[in-house]
Parts: structure tokens; sequence; C-alpha cells
């Protein structure tokens, strides 16, 4: 038996007169798990149809070998790394290869400041929308006005839902807005891409349920010895392999990808 907030829909084992995300008093909900009705019965696993997960592909042959052929729509990638690491301007570079209909919104950086980045990396696609915006509920609106494809959240910690009263990067609400984005992105079949910021320690700031609620989790980690060399993998990935790697280097015209093998 599970309990559900019926305010920010997040789950919990036992009941709590407060919801421990958002705070609403008497907001949870007994969950009743679904019960077989008996007729199931085991099937032999090679009996079992197959059916293949469809795949965007990034026209970056290290990174569709990194996400296991590609991007699968619908799901949600965490992409992680120290401030300074580059991780603004792989998205942009990403973008600009797979020239799709996409989203960037930005709670940090101005779309002055992301311009200076477009002009750098010579990006100039018209596929690319740039959204300064930290409200959950304005990104979703703006969702909801365009046909994206993919959506990216620079970054979750600067995001915020006006329904909560705590501060944008606390837990609950990074709790809401993880949950918001998710469902969005699978009802509207888009690639989710959401910009997770690091501790000194080297690990998401945010709840640990950050890194639980996706489904790939990407790391882009700055060498130490080598200040311009980057190593990008996946600590999780529901679609593929955490075995591939891949090694970059910092150049003034972007990243450069070298393959690096497992």
């Amino acid at each position: 038996m599970s309990y559900t907030c019926s305010s920010c829909n997040s789950f919990f084992p036992s009941f709590q007169i407060t919801c421990p995300d958002c705070g609403r008093w008497n907001s949870l909900r007994k969950q009743t798990a679904a019960v077989s009705s008996g007729s199931a019965q085991p099937i032999a696993l090679p009996k079992i149809q197959s059916f293949s997960v469809p795949r965007i592909r990034t026209r970056i042959e290290q990174l569709d070998l990194l996400l296991g052929d590609g991007f699968v729509p619908g799901s949600t990638v965490l992409l992680t790394g120290q401030p300074g690491a580059g991780k603004s301007t792989l998205l942009m570079q990403v973008l600009k290869r797979m020239n799709i209909p996409s989203l960037y919104v930005t709670g940090e950086e101005s779309v002055q400041q992301l311009k200076l980045r477009a002009d750098r990396l010579r990006i100039a696609s018209p596929n690319i929308l740039v959204l300064f915006e930290s409200n959950i509920s304005a990104v979703l609106s703006h969702v909801n006005q365009t046909k994206i494809r993919m959506l990216v959240v620079d970054s979750i910690q600067t995001i915020y839902s006006d329904t909560m009263t705590s501060l944008p990067g606390s837990s609950m609400q990074i709790r809401k807005c993880i949950y918001v984005l998710r469902r969005l992105a699978q009802q509207q079949n888009i690639v989710l891409i959401i910009v997770g910021q690091v501790t000194k320690n080297r690990t998401t700031a945010g709840p640990k349920l950050l890194e639980h609620a996706v489904d790939v989790v990407l790391h882009l980690d700055v060498q130490e010895d080598e200040s311009h060399h980057r190593i990008l993998y996946a600590t999780k990935n529901r679609f593929g392999s955490t075995a591939p790697q891949c090694r970059l280097y910092m150049r003034k015209s972007g990243l450069v990808f070298h393959r690096m093998d497992p």
C-alpha cells in the first residue's frame, strides 16, 4: 500500500499528516495496487513478441553510441556536470546537428548570453527556439503553443512552481517540476533534456529522486590533469549500455568529439 499527494503527486510508502514534499495538510490519498484477475499465465521468453524502440539520432556518432543509437521520444535525460564543464555548449551543438524543432529554456543565462554562445559556435538554426523563463506553468504554456520534438531545461534547479511556497532549487520544487516535465514529455512524445548542477563532491544538487526519476543520466566530467579534456559517460541508461564513453576536447569553436572505447 502507498500514498499519493493530491497536490504535488509525490509517492510515499506510509501515511503522513502533511506532505513532506509540498507541505500540504491532509493531502495524502491511499493508492490501491492493481490486483491480477488470476487469468495471467507465465510465457516462455522466446515466445514474447519483440519490438523496436524508435530513436532520434543526434548525427554525432560517438553520442549516438553512448545513448544506445540515439534519443528515445518521450524519454527524460539528465545531464550533469560541474559549472563550466560545457553542458550548455554541448547541448547547443547537439541541437545544431539534430536540426529538429527544439525549445531551449534557460533559467540561468539571458537570451543575449545564449546568443553570444551560439555565435561563437556558429549556430543560427531557425529550428532552435530560446526562452528565458523559470516558471513551470509558463514553460508548459509555451511548449503547448509550439510543435517541438525536443525540450531542454537549463537548469532544473532554477525552475519553480508558483503553487508551492518553497524556493527554486529546493527538494520540494525539484520533485514537483521534474514530475510535471516528465509527464509533459511522455504525453507529447518529445525528448526532454534536463541540466542538473553538481556539488563540490560531484553529486547532483537536489534530491536523489532526480536521478531515479529520469531514464538516462549523463555526466560531463572535467579531467583534473587536463582542463581542456572532458569525458562524457552514462551512469544510467534504460535504453542501452552504460559502458561506452566519449572523450571531448574544449576548443574555441566548441566541444570536439573523439571516440573512446569502453
